[in-house]
């Protein structure tokens, strides 16, 4: 069986993950590593792990085209987000990637925590009210304030995750 894990990663937390995840599942299947820019074909492979950073809840724009262009059936998506997986944010992210995964023989979506971007967190305290309310926008920089990086725990749960729903593939 041959998989490939493509991540798009713009602060480094993602490709930390799809890396982690990549060398764990050899174990189980001929793997490939790729960044979304190496534009590798999902459909050349048995199943694909697509992972990216969130933005407005959904994936970043790079692998959500990749999750929406291919013809793929087994996927998985794992994302990295600023908030707790468990949050409010966090399940609202949920419920968007399981709508992704809806129509497809789904590998199941896995979220991990992630450092917010401090160029972002800048940005975000320069936003005027009518863009997002202060209350609002003030939740978002504490959360990012208070955001951190994947355990090597979290990093070994998505990995069984997956290994365990590639080898109860049909």
């Amino acid at each position: 069986m041959r998989g490939i894990v493509i991540y798009s990663s713009k602060t480094g937390n993602t490709k930390r993950a799809a890396e982690y995840i990549y060398e764990s599942l050899k174990e189980v299947a001929e793997m490939e590593l790729a960044s979304v820019e190496e534009k590798k074909n999902p459909e050349d492979y048995d199943f694909a792990l697509l992972g990216g950073w969130i933005d407005k809840a959904l994936p970043d724009g790079k692998i959500r085209k990749v999750i929406e262009n291919t013809k793929q059936d087994n996927i998985g998506i794992f994302t990295i987000l600023g908030a707790m997986p468990d949050s409010e944010h966090g399940l609202k992210v949920k419920e968007n990637l399981e709508e992704m995964l809806s129509n497809r023989n789904s590998l199941g979506e896995f979220r991990l925590p992630g450092l917010v971007d401090p160029a972002l967190i800048e940005k975000m305290k320069s936003f005027p009210a009518k863009i997002i309310p202060a209350k609002i926008r003030e939740k978002m920089i504490d959360s990012g304030i208070k955001s951190r990086i994947a355990t090597e725990e979290e990093l070994k749960e998505v990995a069984e995750f997956f290994k365990e729903n590639i080898k109860n593939m049909r």
